[in-house]
């Protein structure tokens, strides 16, 4: 029937109306691209979803601090420029000029009272470490008369723990302030540039974190009542039937008005949407996912997204030399005395002469080795500090803001090594977090930087084209459940007249 036909009588004309209600929903889901945007946002919902869960968002917190802890730690320690090294002397001066002793003597006092702090400062800065090492194993293969190849496949079967914090310390003295591979990595805020571990860390703890933590209700908000990737699907079908049903009826009201209960179904079509508006909560899931594109926006660029994919690789590294060296769970404590008496069994030697030899070629190495675990460390500290308390006749907190003065850095690193041990192997709370699978706990920092590393950041390199195509394109998601409600009033509006209309007239 031709046009013409279908708008002989008001009966007609008015079901074409119906008909033109579905081709416009028809032809603004085609138009604003909904399919592609919400397919796409629902990709990224589905690959995001799982860091946003309330326990996954504490731990992750807190696991971030810890790591900020330990970024504080070791920063004076590994480099020159972070100035441990220097300050150790200026500590030393401090204590010998204020108890009238030589720089031996306050020497003599700081390793009979912290021997392994004392170590530890004898092995600053752990560049040297790491320059030592060509050094020490050219030393050891002519000691056991092998290869150097020889030689490191010994060492990584008999002592892993040791060639492991031996083969990646040059990695992370090396990129500790240069990172390799993150030169797009810009701060979200102002944009400044992101080229160093510690700065690598204020991104997570100051940028990416307070994101996670203040839109978590905003992302499951968009996982919930079955996400919302089926809206453009549901409109599409909505509005062909309108259309279609609209037709059909204005092809039989050229002939004969259709009755009540044709009107009826349109009135429920627009019942259904508005229950549907209003239980699945469109309005306030899709505000709360046009905040989620705007706050997120920056972090899926594609330069920060690679740069934090690549940069958490020296992170990592940084977590491994970390976990060597905290605890006796890392192991390197427990290998050192057994590789002495190796090398002192192949050379005839007393593990004691053994190690003096070892330290004539390699002194900061092994003054590492010998300040390892670092929970030595931190069980020293406070009788350290509770003595040249003692000794300089002064209240503890004057004593620490004095140090703070003197060896900013090192005072830093000394006072939070038992914060950070403490929390290595047992992360606040983390009791109920778990990597994506839903089975892996995550309790400590090894396990916290296998969830950075293979969970949480790759969301943000893998889903940056899905990311820019939910959030591209005109108009805003949010404006979506206010056009979604607008629809219900003009189809139960139009419907619910219509069905008036007709009751009198029949």
């Amino acid at each position: 029937m031709r046009i013409k036909g279908l708008m002989s009588t008001a009966a007609s004309r008015a079901w074409l109306g119906v008909a033109v209600v579905g081709f416009v929903v028809v032809v603004l889901v085609l138009a604003t691209s909904l399919i592609p945007r919400l397919t796409a946002g629902q990709r990224v919902v589905d690959a995001a979803e799982p860091a946003f869960t309330d326990e996954r968002v504490a731990g992750t917190r807190a696991g971030v601090d810890v790591l900020s802890q330990y970024v504080d730690l070791v920063d004076p320690l590994l480099t020159a420029r972070g100035g441990g090294n220097e300050e150790v002397r200026s500590l030393v001066r401090f204590i010998g000029r204020e108890l009238g002793l030589s720089s031996a003597q306050a020497r003599k006092i700081l390793r009979r009272e912290a021997p392994h702090s004392e170590a530890l400062m004898r092995a600053l800065p752990l560049t040297g470490v790491a320059e030592e090492i060509p050094r020490l194993t050219s030393y050891l293969a002519t000691t056991l008369t092998v290869s150097e190849d020889e030689l490191a496949a010994t060492l990584e079967q008999g002592f892993p723990r040791i060639a492991e914090l031996l083969a990646t310390l040059p990695n992370v003295t090396d990129g500790w302030y240069d990172v390799p591979g993150i030169e797009g990595l810009s701060r979200l805020s102002r944009g400044k540039p992101v080229r160093t571990v510690p700065g690598l860390r204020k991104y997570l703890r100051d940028d990416l974190v307070p994101l996670t933590v203040k839109h978590k209700d905003d992302v499951q908000g968009l996982s919930v009542a079955g996400g919302i990737g089926y809206i453009p699907y549901l409109l599409l079908i909505i509005g062909l039937v309108l259309f279609a049903h609209g037709l059909l009826q204005a092809r039989r009201a050229a002939i004969t008005a259709p009755g009540v209960l044709s009107w009826s179904i349109v009135v429920g079509i627009g019942v259904f949407l508005l229950l549907l508006v209003v239980v699945a909560q469109y309005s306030p899931r899709l505000g709360g996912g046009q905040k989620v594109i705007t706050a997120f926006a920056p972090a899926f660029a594609q330069d920060r997204a690679k740069g934090l994919s690549t940069g958490i690789d020296t992170v990592h590294d940084a977590i491994v030399v970390g976990d060597r060296m905290m605890t006796r769970r890392g192991g390197v404590s427990l290998e050192t005395p057994r590789l002495y008496r190796l090398i002192g069994e192949r050379t005839g030697r007393r593990p004691g002469d053994v190690r003096r030899a070892l330290r004539r070629r390699a002194p900061r190495t092994i003054a590492l080795l010998d300040a390892l675990p670092l929970t030595r460390v931190d069980r020293e500290v406070p009788g350290l500090v509770a003595y040249l308390a003692r000794a300089l006749r002064m209240p503890r907190d004057r004593l620490v803001r004095r140090l703070r003065r003197r060896a900013p850095g090192l005072t830093r690193a000394l006072l939070a090594a038992p914060t950070v041990t403490r929390r290595w192997t047992a992360l606040p709370a983390t009791d109920d977090m778990t990597r994506f699978d839903a089975t892996t706990p995550v309790r400590t920092m090894p396990a916290f930087d296998d969830y950075l590393r293979e969970d949480l950041i790759p969301v943000f390199a893998e889903e940056g084209e899905h990311f820019d195509t939910f959030a591209s394109g005109s108009p805003p998601i949010d404006v979506l459940a206010t056009a979604l409600l607008l629809l219900c009033v003009v189809v139960l509006l139009y419907g619910g007249l219509m069905m008036q209309l007709v009751g009198r007239r029949y």
